[in-house]
């Protein structure tokens, strides 16, 4: 079974005229022949994550059975991906991470 990755869905997108494909824009930022789509005369930015007007956008989710135990892996990766050095990795990947104020209001937790 092959995945669908958003380098992929790019491949495919510039390989071929007039197909429409989405993937996370920074992915997509540097290829070349592909062009952003505006939704109501406003195309996405990656430098004004958080603050766009573009109406749309991703949200990732981690899931969990109940609550990892404290000193677990899963309860290690989550708390790294929510504080400190773990938000800098996903802000190079560009994605705007949840657990910063402008984050929360745009993930529903604010």
């Amino acid at each position: 079974m092959e995945w669908i990755t958003a380098e992929n869905v790019i491949a495919v997108v510039t390989a071929l005229i007039g197909v429409l494909g989405y993937a996370e824009l920074g992915a997509g930022s540097t290829a070349k022949g592909l062009h952003g789509i505006a939704l109501d005369g406003r195309g996405p930015v990656l430098d004004e994550l958080g603050s766009s007007p573009y109406p749309y956008r991703e949200i990732e989710y981690a899931y969990t059975w109940g609550d990892p135990p404290t000193d677990s892996l899963t309860a290690s990766f989550l708390a790294y991906l929510a504080r400190g050095r773990g938000q800098d990795v996903v802000r190079a990947r560009g994605h705007l991470p949840c657990a910063t104020p402008k984050g929360l209001r745009i993930c529903g937790g604010g």
